[in-house]
């Protein structure tokens, strides 16, 4: 995901959102993600932005291959989204005390207060992303504003003491002989493998930590400590607990299938 250049960018949409936000684009939008136009794969093609203005005040981003569509600012709404957006997901295991306790550290080896504790590293959504223009020239990321309404909290924040709230649930499916660590949080489902210790203390702990990376690749982040320390440490990443479902290897989780 890192490698992903948008080299398509309408000048009326850098000019109206502003060149900080233009530049994160290239984070927000991953290879994994779906053209809207054909269907197919992002890979590693040009992409080009077009930028989507209901009138309700947030614009909604599409990526796509560049030869699909032109880049450009269109006042209508972006008409009808998939239902179930391209996400990337990975295990991670962390240091905390979950919730009503405080974050502590999510770095394997590293001697932190708090107890371990399991994490699912989450890129949210590989297509599409949503800004709220707040003067001219200069706009902030909608969708991380959507989800610290459903509790989630800036990295930086449960460091200095602040709690990890609860935004969702968390249940253990198994899948043709394996075991996948599942979450919800809103009407948003994720997934991603998990070995049998990682379910074991997911078990234990009842429940796992959500991390949301919104410009950040959940496989990289988890392989690489001191990458994902500097996601941390700067706020790139938003955090929420979510409680385990206690029969959720039996029946297959809480009615949502990830």
């Amino acid at each position: 995901m890192d490698g992903v250049v948008v080299l398509d960018v309408a000048r009326e949409i850098r000019s109206r959102l502003g060149e900080p936000t233009v530049n994160a684009l290239a984070r927000r939008f991953g290879p994994d993600g779906r053209c809207l136009s054909c269907a197919r794969r992002l890979g590693t093609e040009p992409l080009s932005i077009r930028a989507y203005e209901d009138g309700r005040g947030i614009i909604t981003l599409i990526a796509y291959h560049a030869g699909c569509a032109s880049s450009a600012w269109l006042n209508v709404a972006p008409g009808t989204l998939p239902r179930d957006r391209t996400w990337a997901a990975s295990v991670t295991r962390a240091t905390a005390r979950p919730p009503g306790g405080w974050w502590c550290r999510w770095l394997p080896g590293r001697k932190a207060h708090g107890q371990p504790a399991l994490g699912l590293l989450v890129h949210p959504c590989l297509e599409i992303a949503r800004v709220r223009p707040v003067h001219p020239g200069e706009s902030v990321n909608a969708d991380l504003e959507g989800h610290a309404r459903l509790g989630f909290a800036d990295s930086v924040l449960p460091a200095q003491g602040r709690p990890v709230r609860t935004v969702g649930r968390a249940w253990i499916e198994a899948r043709e002989g394996r075991a996948f660590l599942c979450a919800l949080a809103g009407d948003s489902a994720w997934s991603a493998a998990a070995s049998e210790p990682d379910v074991s203390l997911a078990e234990a702990r009842g429940g796992v930590l959500i991390g949301l990376a919104w410009e950040g690749d959940p496989a990289r982040l988890a392989a690489e400590p001191r990458r994902l320390e500097r996601a941390l440490g700067n706020g790139e990443i938003q955090l929420g607990w979510a409680g385990l479902s206690g029969s959720s290897r039996r029946h297959g989780g809480p009615g949502v299938r990830c």
